[in-house]
């Protein structure tokens, strides 16, 4: 299910706002909607939630005069969702046109922004009808109390799982357990060396308060120990875990889906919800000015951005997608005005999630910041001259890279694969010098890897290069030079020669690393990380 257009009059915010996703090539998974605070983007979701109420168990009427910007002046909600599927709903009158099939009661799903939970605490038993929503919040200034409810529900499942006739540990645990960490995994990788595990899940017992504990790293901790970002990524999934098998096609809608999250779990948390969490036919709409939430956003093909910044929402108005552009930058600090705001800074573009890192470096006079991939980096080099471009090397050449700084002054090159190979690279952990770390044993497992993966990696070796922006511009005889030299190096027991070319993001020896605890902070602090980046990018 997915909506093609809503409109609101004399609703909260608005005198009369359409939103129209029509011209989107396909509907979108996500719906972005992006804007300072007080833009008028958590009045939305409660038009979402007024235009539900009626089909779901405990309807508010009293709420009515709350929706209305003009009191005394009647409100309506209309929302196409397609297939034939209108609803409308106004003061006193609620309309639906609609196939057969179409089921109303889990046509939407939403939570508000307060919904952290700081410490378990005894509960009562939950009695929530979660098909039909009941314990949902109804306006979006209420918290949402659903966590002590999910916890309840998850736990008595697990309870009725030991003592059913067919009782399986692997069995249970494969689906209680397994998919709340695989995310985890997902979600805190790159971000953290130090990984996240549900490890028990007790509940609430003789007026005690549910156990739910964590390993992370190499010790055990209670919930309530747990970050502010670690329990609100938690909440998110353990909701979904226990409620989107009622809501398989739905308008699911979650306000601040970032709160207490740093850039980089932003985009982490906000890419596993929508590609693994959010049911195929259904649709997520989330509200956030967060830059990491942005550049998921504009970076994916799945999504659309609908920006609510300096609209005189007095007066009706339609909103449609911001086009989707390479300068994911440009959505937080346009670009003519992003050297105005950082007059003493050269800008950085870089990969993925590493600009955080490479800021936590602090190299003075420089601002890293991220953009989509090697190719967003290539195109902005390009059209920015004033911007740098710092892009992973991956598999180009030596002669590759001499020709791209020559050809463009402000598009620098890693030496290494990624930004993983400098952090995890013998004389950083040698420097960094772990209890029981042996760089000649270290070296050997590296070498091992290289070993196990190059058959692999030169059969798809021409596929992947092929990918690049920047190739198309270099002469048949220099691509044919780079893979010459790649396959050689590959093949070389010389660290320095195939090292360069070994993807450390995947291919580390995690079995040698496992038993150090090694903190990606710690990794990026050492004299080695920043002399080595420095080098790349001419700090010295």
């Amino acid at each position: 299910m997915n909506i093609e257009q809503l409109r609101v009059k004399n609703f909260k915010r608005f005198t009369d706002l359409e939103i129209d996703l029509s011209s989107c090539q396909a509907p979108p998974k996500l719906v972005l909607l992006i804007g300072a605070n007080g833009s008028g983007k958590s009045s939305v979701f409660d038009a979402f939630e007024y235009i539900s109420a009626p089909h779901k168990q405990g309807i508010r009427d009293y709420y009515v005069n709350y929706w209305e910007k003009i009191s005394g002046s009647e409100s309506s909600v209309s929302i196409n969702l397609g297939g034939g599927v209108n609803l409308t709903r106004s003061k006193g009158a609620h309309t639906v046109t609609t196939p057969q099939s179409w089921n109303s009661k889990s046509a939407f799903y939403g939570r508000s922004s307060f919904r952290t939970v700081p410490e378990l605490r005894p509960q009562r038993r939950a009695s929530a009808n979660l098909a039909s929503d009941s314990d949902r919040p109804q306006r979006f200034i209420e918290h949402d109390i659903r966590f002590d409810t999910d916890i309840s529900q998850v736990t008595e499942k697990i309870l009725r799982e030991v003592w059913g006739e067919d009782f399986n540990s692997e069995t249970m645990r494969a689906r209680f357990v397994d998919p709340i960490n695989d995310s985890l995994a997902r979600i805190f990788n790159g971000v953290s060396s130090t990984t996240l595990r549900l490890i028990r899940m007790i509940p609430a017992l003789e007026q005690k308060a549910p156990d739910v504990r964590f390993q992370k790293g190499n010790s055990e901790i209670h919930y309530d120990l747990l970050s502010s970002g670690e329990k609100e990524v938690f909440n998110i999934l353990l909701n979904l875990f226990v409620r989107r098998e009622h809501f398989p096609n739905a308008i699911y809608f979650i306000d601040e889906l970032d709160v207490h999250l740093h850039t980089r779990l932003q985009y982490a948390l906000l890419e596993e919800i929508v590609e693994n969490w959010i049911p195929e036919n259904s649709q997520l709409w989330t509200a956030s000015h967060s830059l990491g939430f942005i550049e998921y956003a504009n970076a994916s093909d799945d999504s659309a951005i609908i920006d609510f910044d300096e609209f005189d929402f007095d007066r009706p108005l339609t909103l449609r997608p911001s086009p989707k552009s390479e300068h994911n930058f440009d959505i937080a600090v346009p670009r003519d005005s992003a050297l105005k705001v950082f007059p003493n800074s050269k800008l950085v573009l870089c990969e993925g999630k590493n600009a955080p890192l490479y800021n936590s470096i602090d190299f003075p006079g420089f601002l890293f910041v991220v953009a989509r991939d090697k190719n967003a980096i290539t195109i902005q080099a390009r059209a920015l001259p004033d911007f740098f471009g710092l892009i992973d090397r991956d598999f180009l050449g030596t002669e590759e890279i001499r020709e791209i700084r020559r050809r463009r002054a402000n598009l620098l090159v890693l030496g290494y694969y990624s930004i993983e190979s400098y952090l995890y690279h013998p004389k950083n952990l040698a420097e960094l010098s772990p209890k029981g770390f042996d760089e000649m044993d270290y070296r050997e497992a590296v070498q091992r890897n290289m070993k196990a993966v190059r058959d692999r990696m030169l059969v798809n070796l021409e596929k992947n290069r092929n990918s690049y922006e920047i190739i198309k511009e270099f002469s048949r005889e220099l691509k044919r030079k780079a893979i010459e030299e790649i396959t050689r190096a590959t093949d070389s027991t010389d660290f320095e020669k195939y090292y360069p070319f070994l993807d450390m993001k995947t291919n580390r020896p995690g079995d040698y690393l496992a038993g150090f605890n090694l903190q990606v902070g710690a990794l990026a602090s050492t004299r080695w990380m920043r002399d080595s980046i420095g080098a790349v990018i001419g700090t010295g």
